[in-house]
């Protein structure tokens, strides 16, 4: 089912700061619609199957409430102080014809969209309208023409369309959307409002009639029971933001603590090689003295410990092959010439040098030398 062209007016409180221009003019930021669920009779809708006073919830959907087209139809929307009404009180648009009379300031520029809200900047030039907003009258209403579609049993607005913003009592859409001078209210004064607004609603149900007095009842409770929803969702969202940081924040300590323990890892490590070069230097030093004195040599460059070894070795002991021997063979032969150095006295030292010298020189016979030279000398005079 689909109903067309529908007068409605969406009433809002808006939180916003109040500034008094030098001209006297009153320049209002605030929000002047809503997402989500609003009460309305079935005679407001036009449902002639329904009894007119039975309340109806109506869905506005961000798809809806925020359409291109519909926030551009608020542009420069007029701003009047209440919703205009005929001489029978038949709700009327603002038009070119009437906006004089009727027109107290404008919506300067576009709407746009503040979470779920459609919020704007009002300018005021009317005085009355001034001193109403001065006197307590803090709500926004807007009236706008829509289809109204049911859905499953659901009704929903389609194709909002604004024509102006009114100066109201009391707003359709609760306190969301509150004319104030501070920015943010605190939630016990929200609900402190709705209970006040309820209790003032119940001492005037005598003069007014029940189907209105349910539909206020109904508005206030519709609004606290959205009201702890939107809390309630934020607390959860809140609480899953917490939960997502201490996952992160684990995931971090976790990073640290791997981080930590490679660095204590690196340092042991660090240390060890420092002292194994230490020991390294120490041990090498040493064995440099003991090659010294025992073979009295000098020249060992950047040659290894085991190197150094072998020169020894092999310069004590030139017929003996190190060929294939490994380094433990190595550093006992070495070991057994330091002791054996240990044990000689400087005298048999020299000797000992002196009978290897000899041993390395070949023995020459004089006559042989003689007789070869005088066979050489016979040759070269044949």
């Amino acid at each position: 089912m689909l109903i067309n062209g529908v007068i409605l007016s969406d009433r809002i409180k808006v939180p916003s700061q109040r500034q008094l221009t030098d001209a006297g003019q009153m320049i209002v930021p605030c929000a002047f619609a809503r997402t989500g669920t609003q009460l309305y009779t079935a005679g407001q809708l036009g449902l002639v199957d329904e009894e007119p006073n039975k309340i109806i919830t109506v869905h506005r959907e961000e798809t809806e409430v925020f359409d291109e087209e519909s926030m551009s139809s608020f542009r420069s929307a007029p701003v009047t102080l209440g919703h205009p009404k005929d001489e029978s009180g038949k709700s009327i648009a603002v038009t070119a014809d009437n906006a004089k009379e009727l027109q107290v300031g404008m919506l300067e520029g576009r709407a746009y969209r503040d979470e779920d809200t459609l919020a704007g900047v009002i300018v005021l030039t009317n005085k009355e309208a001034i001193d109403e907003l001065e006197n307590g009258t803090q709500e926004l209403s807007a009236g706008y023409i829509c289809d109204i579609a049911e859905v499953e049993g659901k009704f929903y607005q389609r194709n909002i369309r604004a024509n102006h913003i009114a100066i109201v009592d009391q707003g359709r859409a609760g306190s969301s959307c509150r004319i104030s001078d501070e920015a943010d209210e605190v939630i016990e004064a929200l609900e402190e409002n709705a209970k006040q607004d309820l209790n003032d609603s119940v001492d005037a149900a005598k003069e007014i009639s029940d189907s209105t007095y349910l539909t206020i009842l109904a508005k206030h409770i519709t609004d606290e029971s959205l009201l702890k929803k939107e809390l309630a969702d934020k607390l959860k969202e809140t609480d899953d933001k917490v939960v997502v940081l201490n996952d992160e924040i684990a995931e971090i300590k976790k990073v640290l603590e791997s981080k930590d323990k490679e660095i204590e890892e690196g340092k042991i490590k660090l240390e060890d090689a420092i002292q194994a070069s230490n020991d390294n230097v120490i041990e090498r030093c040493e064995v440099i003295d003991k090659a010294r004195y025992i073979a009295d040599l000098d020249s060992f460059g950047s040659m290894t410990i085991v190197d150094i070894k072998k020169m020894v070795i092999a310069d004590q002991l030139p017929k003996l092959c190190l060929d294939g021997k490994d380094e433990q063979y190595v550093n006992a032969r070495f070991d057994i010439l330091m002791e054996e150095a240990e044990q000689e006295t400087p005298m048999s030292r020299v000797l000992r040098d002196h009978a290897n010298n000899q041993e390395t020189k070949k023995h020459v016979d004089p006559v042989q030398v003689a007789r070869q030279n005088m066979i050489k000398r016979n040759k070269e005079n044949v």
